[in-house]
């Protein structure tokens, strides 16, 4: 009924047009998301370990 929406496509950055400061906020932002996304797969592989220990056991 409802037609889904297209995701987004970013448009690819232009780095000649990027400030120093434009930069150095872009590094931040993914260092931010690298910590995140690193603290999510410690989880998941604690969450896999249990389980896995859980099925040995029984």
């Amino acid at each position: 009924m409802f037609d889904e929406e297209e995701p987004k496509k970013e448009k690819p950055i232009d780095t000649d047009d990027l400030s120093v400061e434009e930069i150095e906020k872009m590094i931040k932002g993914h260092q931010q998301e690298i910590e995140t996304l690193s603290l999510l797969l410690e989880k998941k592989k604690e969450r896999l370990k249990l389980a896995e220990n859980f099925f040995k056991k029984n």
